[in-house]
């Protein structure tokens, strides 16, 4: 390890050997490279005396050649311009002369941008001992060795039998060594007079483990220091904290707030076997500890990278003791929010312990928004959103994505795919070995719905060792919703209405044989996102699977294309479909009215349809869905709370390096008096990347900022008087054959129906909202974020649109 002091921040330290440049203040790109760009820079008095960089025939002091460092050393890359200023960091000089000059002497340069750093400056750094920083670390203030009560001296690395002197016989460590990560704490150094620091166990964002000696106790224990990456250091061989991320402070200090209240979770359950113990946590160089049981041992993950799966067996007996732990920590209503092999011990004595409280929370603080680690494959969709409908069933997501992953080795999809488009195989179609039942009740415990999740430990622990039958989550699925529309029948029935046109007549009409064979077609225009556009089909089909059940004498093929593809056979196509989805204009064939649909049952069991007629002008559109305005924020920059936007003086924000808002849609200069000047088509992208705190859009474009900036955004509702929303996946029909448009109505109508509005809305998400007002209750369930958006439905009114991007 060659330790490095950067050149821009004095307390920053970096290792030469693993980084080009500190990687704190250059950044992610800069970091981790290693050797691979190189510079020659030549001073050669042949050359007219003088040194220059060798850039062709011309010389410049600030325009540098790249070379790649191959086998032969000489493939020249140039890189910069005569007026470049870049930052150049000496770290080699060689006498080889590979400039062609007898009196050569070449100097090897390491190069990242800057912009502030003159070559003369890197020469000085270069002159001083070439940046790096080769300190005398025997005088920091540590322990040389471990002293216990009855007279044994212990090692302050290890903490094994050892006197201090010479090479620790058990872990190799020798007086005056420093950790891998010079800004770690010392072996030997104390804290609170009592803890001695031993080797580092692991380290990660928001904090370092250390194994530590509690000189009260005689014994080791395991020390937690809050230390989150990107916001604090250390000078090498101290234990002061540095705060260099000024602008961070209030991010720092709630982060501290939170790792103490790991802390207070934790301490609650000393008494439990299957929860890491807590024995103190305290304050001290500007930072925090927790002081905890040491377990000796490895977490599952390391287990399994070693094992690959495991049995079903032991499996279980892993998922139980977890559950134990669950069940402590559920009834005095904290969740864990963050159930993973990483947080899983295996210790060598045959216990299970849970670890890592650092994002539990109360499950019944409903006012609090709540932050997120998140773990992709392990972390349900809710924990993607800053909501507060989280609780039991949170953890046994994540559980029951444990268990999926320790059965079959493979990590599960992560959530939020999974809402798209759920493909997830079930752990018996790949191991037979599993049994059905285990498997369904892994599933069932992975459910994307909250409603068909468990909701209880006991209920999933009754599924997993008493054998209570669990059915495959698609057909629970379909039986609750078959049970749903038997009671819409039994409500018509107590109300008297004949008439009411539910599901169950869906079945009376296939038996009475209402609808004649025929063929119907259906266009459709695709997004030209492929993901997007294989969901819409998927949709499509199941909708249309189920109609034939009931109508098997209907043939329906459906067929969709590319936009500029689609419009010109809407206009041109001799043969026209019966029905097509509407992508700006009418087709050339003739209107099939549709008022019968929107009169029907399902019909008017859509509020915001009665809307579409007065929006478009006629009955021939037919709207399956439907979205609203509405404004992000980014909590990173702005942690207000209120989630109502009257105005954009609502927007303003004390952001310092960001726009206050940006917007990609005219209703927002008619809704909230936005400025021309903030409007872009790139408005998202100016969104995610932190260059507006505020995006005033439509709830289409939730699910793209919910992927790209998971966990740190809120949806603000429009608090205006005319919510001006759009509709979308528009439908029209052709009237081509009295038998054909029967058909195609009754297609259609079919289209509103719950089920098929589930389909479209839920199961593949065709990112609109239902128009089916008796979904919505099961669409937030899933969407919880986007509840209050329905809130305000009287006063949504439409604007004629194509369809949404």
């Amino acid at each position: 390890m060659k330790l490095t002091r950067c050149d821009k921040i004095e307390n920053h330290f970096y290792d030469r050997e693993k980084y080009s440049c500190c990687p704190d203040c250059y950044g992610k790109e800069n970091a981790k490279i290693g050797r691979a760009a190189k510079i020659r820079y030549v001073s050669n008095s042949q050359q007219g005396g003088g040194e220059s960089a060798v850039k062709g025939s011309d010389a410049d002091d600030r325009t540098v050649a790249m070379y790649d460092e191959a086998d032969d050393g000489r493939t020249v890359a140039m890189y910069g311009e005569a007026d470049d200023d870049r930052t150049v960091a000496m770290y080699d000089i060689s006498e080889n002369d590979e400039s062609g000059g007898d009196n050569s002497s070449s100097i090897t340069l390491e190069m990242y941008d800057d912009g502030e750093t003159s070559l003369s400056e890197a020469e000085r750094m270069h002159e001083e001992d070439n940046g790096e920083v080769n300190e005398d670390f025997s005088q920091v203030d540590r322990l040389k060795c471990v002293e216990t009560a009855d007279g044994r001296k212990l090692c302050v690395n290890c903490f094994g039998v050892h006197d201090g002197i010479g090479k620790c016989p058990h872990c190799g460590f020798n007086e005056g060594d420093v950790p891998k990560q010079p800004d770690h704490l010392f072996a030997g150094m104390t804290l609170n007079s009592r803890y001695v620091i031993g080797e580092v166990l692991g380290a990660g964002g928001f904090g370092v483990s250390y194994k530590a000696w509690d000189m009260k106790l005689d014994t080791v224990i395991a020390v937690k220091e809050y230390y989150p990456s990107g916001i604090v250091n250390r000078t090498p061989g101290t234990k002061e904290v540095i705060m260099y991320a000024r602008k961070k402070d209030r991010e720092y200090e709630f982060g501290k707030e939170r790792f103490l209240n790991e802390a207070r979770n934790m301490a609650k359950f000393n008494s439990e076997k299957n929860i890491v113990n807590v024995f103190e946590f305290f304050e001290e160089n500007s930072t925090a500890y927790i002081v905890m049981e040491f377990l000796d041992g490895i977490t599952l993950s390391d287990y399994l990278r070693s094992t690959g799966k495991v049995g079903v067996e032991k499996s279980i007996d892993v998922t139980n003791a977890i559950c134990d732990a669950l069940t402590k920590l559920h009834a005095e209503g904290i969740i864990h929010r963050d159930i993973s092999p990483d947080n899983i011990f295996m210790c060598k004595d045959g216990g299970i312990k849970l670890i890592d409280f650092g994002t539990a929370r109360f499950a019944m603080d409903e006012n609090k928004q709540m932050t997120i680690v998140l773990k992709p494959g392990f972390a349900p969709p809710e924990q993607y959103e800053k909501i507060n409908k989280q609780g039991p069933w949170t953890d046994l997501y994540a559980l029951g994505a444990t268990l999926y992953y320790i059965l079959t080795g493979i990590k599960p999809e992560e959530s939020t795919n999974r809402k798209v488009k759920d493909s997830l195989k079930y752990p018996h179609e790949l191991d037979p070995k599993i049994p059905i039942n285990l498997s369904n009740t892994i599933m069932k415990a992975m459910a994307v719905e909250v409603s068909m999740r468990f909701k209880t430990v006991k209920e999933f622990t009754d599924a997993l060792n008493k054998g209570k039958k669990i059915l495959p989550v698609h057909i629970e699925r379909r039986r609750r919703k078959q049970k749903r529309f038997a009671g819409i029948a039994a409500a018509a029935a107590v109300l008297g209405a004949g008439a009411y046109y539910s599901y169950s007549q869906y079945d009376a009409e296939k038996q009475a044989n209402t609808l004649p064979p025929g063929n119907i077609t259906m266009w459709y225009c695709k997004s030209g996102d492929e993901a997007a556009d294989l969901a819409e089909q998927a949709a499509y089909e199941a909708i249309i699977q189920d109609f034939s059940t009931s109508f098997p004498d209907v043939t329906i093929k459906i067929e969709g294309f590319e936009e500029d593809e689609y419009l010109k056979k809407l206009s041109s196509d001799k043969k026209q479909p019966n029905l097509y989805e509407y992508a700006g204009s009418l087709s050339a064939g003739v209107p099939l009215g549709l008022k019968e649909v929107y009169l029907s049952e399902f019909g008017k069991a859509c509020s915001q349809l009665e809307k579409a007629e007065k929006c478009y002008g006629s009955y021939d559109y037919l709207p399956l869905g439907y979205n609203v305005p509405v404004v992000f924020r980014n909590t990173s920059l702005d942690s207000s709370k209120d989630g109502k936007i009257k105005n954009v003086s609502a927007m303003e924000s004390s952001a310092e390096d960001a726009d206050d808002y940006t917007f990609d849609n005219d209703v927002f200069k008619e809704m909230l008096g936005a400025k021309n000047s903030a409007f872009s088509e790139d408005a998202e992208s100016l969104f995610v990347g932190g260059e507006a705190v505020y995006y005033a859009t439509f709830t289409d474009n939730y699910f793209r900022v919910q992927n790209d900036l998971p966990a740190r955004y809120k949806v603000c509702t429009c608090d205006v008087d005319r919510i001006m929303c759009r509709y979308d996946n528009v439908w029209c029909a052709n009237k081509l054959d009295k038998n054909e448009d029967k058909a195609a109505l009754r297609l259609l109508e079919f289209m509103l129906n719950e089920n098929a509005q589930d389909e479209l809305h839920i199961q593949n998400n065709l990112h609109s909202l239902p128009i089916n007002d008796g979904l919505i209750e099961e669409y937030t369930d899933v969407y919880n974020e986007l509840s209050p958006v329905f809130e305000d439905r009287e006063r949504f009114v439409f604007t004629k649109n194509a369809k949404a991007d």
